[in-house]
This record gives C-alpha cells, structure tokens and sequence, in this order.
C-alpha cells in the first residue's frame, strides 16, 4: 500500500486547508490483496475511525474536515491475508510518502485554518530589513550626549563608544560584577533616515527595528517606557519623519513589540523609584500594579527568572487596555504615528486570546497591518505551556519568523543533511502552513539572536558555541571567510527563491561576520562589496519576477547533493488568483566542491502542487528534461 500525502493522487486537495473543506483521501495497492482498510483521524476534540472504500486500484474515504480551525493527525489500518498492520508518515516527518508499521505509527499533517485568513500582499511580494538601531548608523551626535545625560541622571551605568569600528562590549565594566548591555555607539533614528535611499537601491520595501522604547540598555527588550523613543535614538517625532519618508519610498516600518515583561527600571514597575508616578514596586496604590505577580515577601514573577524583567499578566484587562485597545493604546500610539505593524516579541509566550486581540485591533484599523511573531519552531505544531497554539490558523499571526529555514539551510550547505532532506523540509512547510501564512514568512538567515550567516558558514558552527570570552578571541581565517563567502552566495539564492519574505539582517549584504550575542551586533560597515553585488542581483530579480514573489513553488533533489526549485506561474494568475504572465524559473544549487553533471524531468516532480497546476505546467515549459552543469559551490538559475 501507498500513500503520498504531498500528492493530489494520493489526497485531494493537497496541503493545509479551511475549515470546513471537504477531502478525498486514498490508498493505492500494488496487488489485490487487501481485505480491508481504515483511516484513523484525530486532533485536540475528536476521534474517527473511517472504514474505507474500494475504488479499482485504490482505497479511499471522501470526507468532510472540522469547522474548528486545528491540526488534523490521520493514519491507516490495514488487513491483508489475514494480518492487521498500521500505514503513517516516516520517522520525524508529516508529509511526503508514508512506510508500514507493525503497530500506532507516526500520522500525517492535515492543518485546518480560518476561511477567510489573508496576509497583506506587500508581505508576500517585499524584501525586509532588519535593523538594530544602536548600530546601523549615526545621524545626529547629539542624540548620544542628550542619551548620555538622561541615562545617567536615572543613575544608570552608560558607556560611549569613541569609534564607530570598535567591538561591543562583551564583559562587566571595570569595577562591575556583571556584564550589562550598556555600552553604546550612536546609531539613532536620524542616521536610519539618511540611509534610506541606500535602503530602496537595495529594493527594501520593510523595514524592521529592534525595540526604539525608552530602556536602560542597548537592545532595548527591558521597556521603560512603551510610548517614548529612546533618547539616544531621538524623539517620536523622529520616528514619525522616518515613516513618512519611507512611505514615500514605498518602504513599510515595522516595530518591536516587547509585551511579556517591562524592565524593572519603568514607568510600570519602578524598582528603583525614577519616575515620579507611583509603579507596581511602590504598592497596590499603583494603576499598574495589576500587571504583575508580586508573592507575600515582596518578590515577584519575572521572565525566565531574570528579576530585572518583571513578567505581566497579558491578560490583564488593565494591561490590554494600555497596549491594545485603550483609545491610545501602545499600539495605535505608534500607528499613528506611522508604523506599519509589529514583530511580537516571545509570541509562543503570550496567550492565543491576547495575539488574537491584537491582530483583531490592527485589522480594523487597516487590514494590511502585519502581525509576525517570534516563534523558533513549526509555527502549526507550536506547543507551549501544555497548550497546542492556534495563531497561526487566522485568528493570530500573519507571519513568523521562519528560524527553520535557517537552520536547515546551514546544516545542507555545511553537508549535514542531503538534498533530499532539504527537499522534504521545504515541502513540510509548503504543505503544512496555511497558504496565506507561508507566502508571508519573514524567511531570515541572520538576526539580533543567532549568529550571522557568514559566521555560521565560515565556521560551521550553526547551533553549538563557545563562551563571549572564547568567541572574542576566535579567529576566522581567509580561508575560512571564502568558504563562508561562497555558502553565503547559496543561502541567499535559496532565501530570495522560496514563498515568504526575505529578511537581510543589517549588513549582512555586506558579508559582515559575528557569533552570538553581542558580536552579531557590531557597527555596520561595508565589509565586502562583491557580497553587496550578489545581493543586489538577487533582490532586483525577485523585485522585477512576480513568478518569484507569489508564483507555485516545487521542490526537488538533482541528485544526493543538489537541491532544484521550480518557481512557476502557469495560468496567468498566480497563487492568489491575481493576474500575472506565464513563467518559470529553476534554481540549482550545488554546494559541493565538484562539478555536477544535472539532469532533471520536471514531469516527475507531483508534491506540493496540484494535478492541474502541473499539467498546465508542462503544457508551457519549452522543455520538461532539464540537462545542465552545476558548477561547484555555485548556483545556477535558469529560464524555461
């Protein structure tokens, strides 16, 4: 028996789906052997047994999917010459061809999301910036002595940087016990602004900031006040200047939102007793001391133990009032003043229902506000605090940050995993997140907390690292920098060619290095300008190809070593229905060190995309075989 769960033959319709959809699904035999076969479906609030029925050469059920919106589990049963054995999916997968098993074997994804889920178009079609605003450039020298002086008069520890070329600090300050984030360099608001025509020559369309809010150090997640730009990066009607001058460019910002804890050095909790309103630490007579869990003695719940981020209670309803749908909330204070939405900081911290508010909020305000949350793992599948999250399927999120992606990049180009199991990676999310959701991923190779690409490649070090003092004093060599150079060029090529949006962490189009936190926030430089060109190439050919912006997408291996993706269009309308030209675009990448003799027949290829699609498809393509050489540690795009 077969089943391909990532092929219409096998289920109809294949990948996620809405509520309510209705589905075929079949088992194909090799013989006539089969006396008998059910399918077993289940998820959070049901369990179904269906016996199936006999169609020439198959088995198949004709059903109904759930109106709740959730993942659905299925696998087979299977009687043949008197034996019982049970069909599901492959060892750590939920797609693709399943294998038998002699009892409960692994299921099969079906993920069931809200009918009338959409993401903001521009989401789909843009490229992102990711910037940390103290070290992307500096506009204004004042904002650092007027930063300097307001810091220091709330007798918090501040040190300047005297050049912008300088490494951050990575240790506790002569005479301090800990190390502290405050060391700073300059970069503000201003600075941001005269970069963004450099911004819109790269063909950015999204920018966005790590957190701008007032905080007493330089990553700025420890909030002290939710509504006021840092001194150091400026003031809000900087902030305001800056989103009208990007909207004229057609660049959208989009800010940090950091709503699972305050620092304790806040308006809101005000531990060390700076503002002059009462905070949460004064006592009961404070409005926010609701917010948070204080116990008998006077300590308090604070996030992942760290007591100078005292954790809230999101749903407070004093709390959601100030941030979401108080008349100047949190966040139409900002929207007001020009953001386009927000990164959710922690999203797999917060409950569904206040994600669910929060896009309800910004949705009404204008549907094309977008919503992404930090979330590291399958976003479908999420688990956190004993809760199987539900923000992905169109009440939460429109994206998440596809940390995945990363990883599995890094590990194919370092020779830890095979073409194949690339191939079945980006079939899993094809076929596993809700289409408007996967073509809005914000698809990252680099970001404030992993190391920068070139890093990672240069060194192969993707997931395990040294202590700050070790990672001060690694050396990469030229020889070392090359090969992370030339990896690069492939991770690049296979972010610009998969759905979702790119996202360029701050100098990374430069080829800028940096291990983990807080070397992967150096000051920007322009590091390798042949890096900057590459780049440039790649965003200007997804700027100009729609096919590569909302066109079908096909995965699949040359061979053990080479992964193809098939971008294509072949209706004149693309994935959402809109109108666009017939094309097709094919991505080799060959990250070995020998020269590969490649030929593909793209007739065979059937996961992720529909029977029509694909017929379609070859009716158009001036050629199904595909015969080429893939130079080594290079890839080749080619037009058909």
């Amino acid at each position: 028996m077969i089943h391909n769960a990532s092929i219409e033959k096998y289920r109809t319709p294949v990948g996620a789906v809405t509520c309510g959809s209705e589905m075929t699904i079949r088992l194909y035999e090799t013989g006539k052997s089969v006396s008998k076969a059910e399918i077993i479906m289940y998820s959070e609030t049901f369990h179904r047994e269906y016996e199936m029925k006999r169609k020439k050469d198959c088995m198949e059920e004709h059903l109904k999917i759930t109106n709740e919106a959730g993942i659905v589990w299925y696998y087979f049963r299977i009687w043949e010459h008197g034996r019982c054995y049970f069909y599901g999916a492959k060892h750590g997968q939920t797609q693709g061809e399943g294998m038998i098993y002699d009892d409960t074997p692994q299921s099969f994804q079906i993920t069931v999301y809200e009918k009338d889920f959409d993401t903001p178009r521009w989401m789909s079609k843009g490229i992102m910036y990711q910037i940390f605003p103290d070290r992307f450039c500096q506009g204004n020298k004042k904002n650092m002595e007027r930063g300097k002086a307001y810091h220091e008069s709330m007798g918090r520890d501040v040190y300047l940087h005297d050049e912008w070329e300088e490494r951050p600090i990575f240790g506790p300050l002569p005479g301090k016990e800990f190390y502290d984030p405050c060391d700073y360099f300059g970069g503000d608001i201003e600075g941001i602004i005269s970069k963004l025509d450099d911004l819109k020559r790269l063909g950015i369309n999204c920018i966005y900031l790590n957190p701008i809010g007032e905080a007493a150090s330089n990553h700025r997640y420890n909030t002290s006040d939710y509504k006021k730009v840092d001194p150091f990066l400026g003031n809000n009607e900087d902030f305001k200047r800056l989103c009208q001058l990007a909207k004229e460019r057609r660049i959208h910002v989009i800010l940090d939102g950091v709503y699972s804890h305050t620092g304790d050095d806040s308006v809101y909790f005000n531990k060390r007793g700076n503002y002059q309103e009462p905070g949460a630490y004064q006592g009961e007579e404070s409005k926010y001391y609701d917010w948070y869990d204080f116990n008998e003695d006077g300590t308090y719940k604070s996030w992942w133990g760290f007591e100078t981020l005292p954790e809230v209670n999101e749903l407070n309803e004093k709390f959601v009032d100030y941030i979401i749908t108080g008349e100047d909330s949190v966040i139409k204070h900002w929207l007001s003043l020009g953001a386009s939405g927000f990164r959710l900081d922690v999203a797999d911290e917060f409950p569904d229902e206040f994600i669910f508010k929060l896009r309800s909020e910004l949705k009404n305000k204008f549907k094309n506000y977008a919503l992404i949350g930090e979330v590291w793992e399958d976003v479908t599948t999420k688990e956190s605090y004993g809760t199987k999250r539900k923000y992905a399927l169109g009440k939460g999120l429109d994206s998440a940050m596809n940390y995945p992606l990363k990883v599995n990049v890094t590990d194919y180009l370092l020779g830890n995993q095979s073409a194949e199991d690339m191939k079945t990676f980006l079939l899993s999310q094809q076929c596993n997140y809700p289409k408007p959701l996967y073509y809005a991923l914000m698809n990252l190779l680099s970001s404030h907390d992993i190391p920068r690409i070139r890093t990672t490649l240069a060194t192969g070090m993707n997931e395990n690292f040294p202590s700050r003092e070790q990672q001060a004093e690694y050396v990469i060599t030229s020889k070392m920098d090359q090969k992370g150079k030339s990896l690069t060029r492939l991770a690049i090529a296979v972010q610009f060619f998969v759905p979702g949006m790119p996202c360029i962490y701050y100098g990374d189009e430069y080829g800028m290095h940096g291990l983990m936190d807080p070397f992967n926030r150096g000051t920007f430089f322009e590091n390798d300008k042949e890096t900057y060109q590459d780049v440039l190439k790649l965003t200007n050919m997804r700027n100009q190809e729609k096919v590569l912006q909302t066109g079908h997408a096909l995965y699949m291996a040359a061979d053990d070593d080479v992964l193809a993706i098939l971008r294509f269009i072949s209706r004149k309308k693309d994935v959402f229905g809109e109108a666009c030209e017939n094309k097709a675009l094919l991505l080799l990448i060959n990250p070995t060190q020998m020269e590969k003799e490649i030929e593909i027949d793209l007739a065979e290829a059937k996961e992720g995309v529909s029977e029509s699609e694909l017929q379609l498809l070859s009716k158009n393509l001036t050629k199904t075989v595909v015969k080429t050489k893939a130079a080594p540690m290079d890839y080749k795009i080619i037009e058909l």
